[in-house]
């Protein structure tokens, strides 16, 4: 088993904090900007366990030369082919429990983090308590492609199971609470969660991953905390930026294969959650209409979105599949 230990005096993680983290990144056809990206939050941790997806040769010997830079601090996982991000997400997940992990944390392979991003996550994790305990701690997100700053999706007053939400940024508070979702990038999880609720959906392969596991740990009693001196920058899609009628809206540009595993995984959480949770369920009705005009307005492939869209929606609603996954860290296979 790989010794956890303070990787470099230039650590800004204490060593007793630093040895119980292990983030787990997933990677796919990267290009020469991952090294940077991983660089940003390498030193924070006490390992880094990679899980390739990528597909092209020349991606696959990069990702390799990287963990061969750094054979103490990252653990590679090449799997050769695209397993999907949930499988490969799964994978790196377990791989971290392997090593003892107190908390892991998941990256994107676009994402970088603030010198002092995982520190604010540790702090914040200890100061902010809740029974049974913060599960899920988050950072302030600055969407880089638009120049933006993300907002979080709250519960009002922490009434989960009511049929309200607002829309919230820090405004000069240090933390948010009462949060419904947040993405799994830059997420600092607890690892005994894993075990609590299961691990990340499979069968849903990509989209609403992190919204499923989100609600789940806040169904179990767990809580999200979002830190605002915590800082990751991400790119969220090929996002653009329009002006109609005096206003701003920023287009997605997924494609049509993306919209359709979106809106199927999406109306399926609005179909297992709509009881349990209104208030978020009727913030995403209201994000897919949303999304449907920026699509009719400013989006190209109309026709072929807007279909894969309403299949999407038939199949998430109507059908069957999709199942839950496990309540067991060390289970393969998902479970009904």
């Amino acid at each position: 088993m790989t010794q956890l230990t303070k990787i470099s005096d230039n650590s800004l993680m204490s060593e007793s904090s630093a040895s119980k983290i292990v983030a787990v990144t997933v990677t796919f056809n990267i290009d020469h900007s991952f090294e940077a990206s991983l660089q940003s939050y390498l030193l924070q941790l006490a390992l880094v366990v990679i899980v390739d997806n990528s597909t092209e040769t020349d991606a696959q010997n990069r990702v390799n030369a990287i963990a061969q830079a750094h054979p103490e601090q990252i653990i590679l996982i090449q799997n050769g082919h695209n397993l999907g991000l949930a499988k490969a997400q799964n994978l790196g997940i377990r791989r971290a429990l392997d090593e003892d992990a107190d908390w892991v944390l998941l990256m994107d392979d676009d994402s970088s983090a603030d010198p002092q991003m995982v520190e604010q996550l540790v702090r914040a994790s200890q100061d902010y308590q809740t029974g049974p305990g913060t599960g899920i701690v988050v950072p302030k997100y600055l969407e880089q492609s638009v120049n933006r700053e993300a907002l979080f999706v709250t519960a009002p007053g922490g009434k989960y199971h009511w049929p309200r939400f607002a829309k919230v940024g820090f405004t000069g508070q240090p933390v948010l609470q009462n949060i419904f979702i947040a993405i799994s990038s830059g997420s600092l999880i607890k690892a005994k969660l894993f075990d609590e609720i299961g691990m990340i959906r499979e069968s849903f392969d990509i989209d609403y991953l992190d919204v499923d596991f989100c609600l789940r740990a806040i169904e179990a009693g767990y809580r999200i905390v979002a830190v605002r001196d915590a800082v990751l920058r991400h790119n969220l899609g090929e996002q653009t930026k329009h002006h109609f009628l005096g206003r701003h809206f920023f287009a997605w540009n997924h494609s049509a294969r993306r919209r359709f595993t979106i809106y199927r995984n999406r109306t399926r959480i609005w179909r297992e959650h709509l009881f349990r949770f209104p208030g978020f369920v009727l913030f995403d009705f209201m994000a897919a209409l949303m999304d449907l005009f920026r699509i009719v307005m400013f989006e190209q492939q109309k026709s072929a979105k807007l279909k894969s869209v309403l299949k999407g929606v038939g199949l998430g609603l109507f059908g069957s599949g999709l199942r839950k996954q496990a309540i067991n860290s060390s289970a393969n296979t998902a479970s009904d």
